[in-house]
Protein backbone atom coordinates (compact mmCIF):
# COMPACT_ATOMS: atom_id res chain seq x y z
CA UNK A 1 0.00 0.00 0.00
CA UNK A 2 1.45 3.37 -1.02
CA UNK A 3 1.87 6.30 1.35
CA UNK A 4 0.79 9.72 0.09
CA UNK A 5 2.92 12.83 0.34
CA UNK A 6 1.38 14.82 3.19
CA UNK A 7 -0.43 17.19 3.29
CA UNK A 8 -2.80 16.26 0.48
CA UNK A 9 -5.38 18.48 -1.23
CA UNK A 10 -7.95 17.18 -3.72
CA UNK A 11 -10.40 19.03 -5.95
CA UNK A 12 -13.85 17.56 -6.61
CA UNK A 13 -16.25 19.40 -8.93
CA UNK A 14 -16.24 22.70 -7.06
CA UNK A 15 -15.16 21.27 -3.72
CA UNK A 16 -11.76 21.38 -2.05
CA UNK A 17 -10.70 18.52 0.20
CA UNK A 18 -7.70 18.90 2.48
CA UNK A 19 -6.13 17.12 5.39
CA UNK A 20 -6.93 18.56 8.83
CA UNK A 21 -4.62 20.70 10.94
CA UNK A 22 -4.75 21.65 14.64
CA UNK A 23 -6.28 24.98 13.57
CA UNK A 24 -9.38 23.09 12.41
CA UNK A 25 -10.52 22.37 15.97
CA UNK A 26 -13.34 24.99 15.72
CA UNK A 27 -14.66 23.28 12.56
CA UNK A 28 -14.79 19.91 14.29
CA UNK A 29 -16.36 21.48 17.40
CA UNK A 30 -18.99 23.11 15.19
CA UNK A 31 -19.85 19.78 13.61
CA UNK A 32 -20.13 17.87 16.88
CA UNK A 33 -22.24 20.69 18.36
CA UNK A 34 -24.90 20.28 15.64
CA UNK A 35 -24.58 16.59 14.75
CA UNK A 36 -27.96 14.91 15.08
CA UNK A 37 -26.43 11.44 15.05
CA UNK A 38 -26.94 9.47 18.25
CA UNK A 39 -24.65 6.45 17.72
CA UNK A 40 -21.27 5.80 16.17
CA UNK A 41 -18.16 7.88 15.78
CA UNK A 42 -19.93 10.97 14.45
CA UNK A 43 -22.55 11.27 17.20
CA UNK A 44 -23.16 14.71 18.61
CA UNK A 45 -22.91 15.92 22.17
CA UNK A 46 -19.14 15.50 22.45
CA UNK A 47 -17.18 17.28 25.15
CA UNK A 48 -14.39 19.72 24.24
CA UNK A 49 -11.77 17.17 25.27
CA UNK A 50 -13.40 14.48 23.11
CA UNK A 51 -13.37 16.80 20.08
CA UNK A 52 -9.72 17.70 20.70
CA UNK A 53 -8.89 13.98 20.83
CA UNK A 54 -10.74 13.38 17.54
CA UNK A 55 -8.78 16.14 15.79
CA UNK A 56 -5.51 14.78 17.17
CA UNK A 57 -6.48 11.25 16.10
CA UNK A 58 -7.33 12.37 12.54
CA UNK A 59 -4.01 14.23 12.19
CA UNK A 60 -2.05 11.30 13.67
CA UNK A 61 -3.78 8.92 11.25
CA UNK A 62 -2.32 10.90 8.33
CA UNK A 63 1.11 10.96 9.97
CA UNK A 64 1.07 7.23 10.71
CA UNK A 65 -0.63 5.82 7.62
CA UNK A 66 -0.28 8.37 4.81
CA UNK A 67 -4.04 8.70 4.31
CA UNK A 68 -6.98 9.82 6.39
CA UNK A 69 -9.90 12.17 6.71
CA UNK A 70 -10.19 15.19 4.42
CA UNK A 71 -12.12 18.28 5.41
CA UNK A 72 -14.51 19.34 2.65
CA UNK A 73 -15.03 22.97 1.62
CA UNK A 74 -17.30 24.65 -0.90
CA UNK A 75 -15.33 27.84 -1.41
CA UNK A 76 -14.60 29.01 2.12
CA UNK A 77 -17.61 27.22 3.62
CA UNK A 78 -16.92 24.11 5.68
CA UNK A 79 -19.17 21.23 4.59
CA UNK A 80 -17.87 18.28 6.62
CA UNK A 81 -15.38 15.50 6.11
CA UNK A 82 -14.74 12.40 4.07
CA UNK A 83 -11.77 10.15 3.76
CA UNK A 84 -10.16 6.83 4.43
CA UNK A 85 -9.96 5.52 7.96
CA UNK A 86 -8.18 2.46 9.31
CA UNK A 87 -8.17 2.57 13.11
CA UNK A 88 -5.61 0.28 14.71
CA UNK A 89 -8.32 -1.83 16.36
CA UNK A 90 -10.41 -2.19 13.18
CA UNK A 91 -10.18 -5.14 10.76
CA UNK A 92 -10.16 -3.13 7.52
CA UNK A 93 -9.92 0.35 6.06
CA UNK A 94 -13.07 2.18 5.03
CA UNK A 95 -14.34 5.22 3.21
CA UNK A 96 -16.15 7.36 5.76
CA UNK A 97 -17.94 10.71 5.64
CA UNK A 98 -19.78 13.22 7.79
CA UNK A 99 -21.55 16.41 6.76
CA UNK A 100 -22.85 19.50 8.44
CA UNK A 101 -26.66 19.18 8.51
CA UNK A 102 -27.18 22.04 6.03
CA UNK A 103 -24.76 20.41 3.56
CA UNK A 104 -26.79 17.21 3.26
CA UNK A 105 -28.86 16.42 0.18
CA UNK A 106 -26.72 18.54 -2.16
CA UNK A 107 -24.48 15.87 -3.68
CA UNK A 108 -21.48 16.97 -1.64
CA UNK A 109 -20.80 13.58 -0.06
CA UNK A 110 -21.09 11.90 -3.47
CA UNK A 111 -18.65 14.28 -5.21
CA UNK A 112 -16.17 14.32 -2.35
CA UNK A 113 -16.31 10.55 -1.84
CA UNK A 114 -15.74 9.85 -5.53
CA UNK A 115 -12.62 12.01 -5.44
CA UNK A 116 -11.31 10.09 -2.41
CA UNK A 117 -12.12 6.70 -3.98
CA UNK A 118 -10.27 7.63 -7.17
CA UNK A 119 -7.32 8.94 -5.12
CA UNK A 120 -7.16 5.64 -3.20
CA UNK A 121 -7.13 3.59 -6.39
CA UNK A 122 -4.91 5.92 -8.41
CA UNK A 123 -2.44 7.56 -6.03
CA UNK A 124 -2.36 5.02 -3.21
CA UNK A 125 -2.59 2.04 -5.55
CA UNK A 126 -5.27 0.27 -3.53
CA UNK A 127 -7.03 -2.68 -5.13
CA UNK A 128 -10.15 -2.28 -2.93
CA UNK A 129 -12.04 0.59 -1.35
CA UNK A 130 -14.74 -0.41 1.11
CA UNK A 131 -17.30 1.22 3.31
CA UNK A 132 -19.55 -0.17 6.01
CA UNK A 133 -22.29 1.24 8.16
CA UNK A 134 -24.94 0.26 10.65
CA UNK A 135 -28.01 -1.35 9.07
CA UNK A 136 -30.25 1.51 10.18
CA UNK A 137 -28.05 4.18 8.53
CA UNK A 138 -30.18 4.55 5.40
CA UNK A 139 -28.54 7.78 4.13
CA UNK A 140 -25.14 6.04 4.16
CA UNK A 141 -26.57 3.04 2.32
CA UNK A 142 -28.04 5.34 -0.33
CA UNK A 143 -24.66 7.04 -0.76
CA UNK A 144 -22.90 3.68 -1.12
CA UNK A 145 -25.42 2.81 -3.85
CA UNK A 146 -24.89 6.18 -5.61
CA UNK A 147 -21.18 5.35 -5.58
CA UNK A 148 -22.03 2.06 -7.37
CA UNK A 149 -21.09 0.09 -4.28
CA UNK A 150 -22.11 -3.53 -4.00
CA UNK A 151 -22.34 -5.63 -0.87
CA UNK A 152 -19.20 -7.75 -0.70
CA UNK A 153 -19.79 -9.45 2.65
CA UNK A 154 -21.32 -9.12 6.08
CA UNK A 155 -18.88 -8.76 8.95
CA UNK A 156 -19.00 -8.35 12.73
CA UNK A 157 -16.72 -5.53 13.89
CA UNK A 158 -14.86 -5.05 17.20
CA UNK A 159 -17.72 -2.91 18.53
CA UNK A 160 -20.00 -5.97 18.25
CA UNK A 161 -22.06 -4.53 15.36
CA UNK A 162 -22.52 -6.69 12.26
CA UNK A 163 -22.46 -4.59 9.09
CA UNK A 164 -22.72 -4.98 5.34
CA UNK A 165 -19.35 -4.19 3.76
CA UNK A 166 -19.72 -2.44 0.40
CA UNK A 167 -17.01 -2.65 -2.24
CA UNK A 168 -16.73 0.71 -4.05
CA UNK A 169 -15.41 0.76 -7.62
CA UNK A 170 -13.22 3.37 -9.20
CA UNK A 171 -15.54 5.95 -10.73
CA UNK A 172 -15.53 9.17 -12.65
CA UNK A 173 -14.25 12.16 -10.72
Amino acid sequence: MAIAAYPVTLEAKGLTLRAPTPQDLPLYAGFYAVSDLTVGGYRGGRSASEVEAIVARDIAHWDDKGFGIFLVFDGDTFMGGTGLAYPDDWPCHELTWWLMPDARGRGIATRASRAVINWAYGTLGWDRVETHMRDENLPARRLAQRLDGRIDRRQTFPDGVTRDVFLLPRGTA
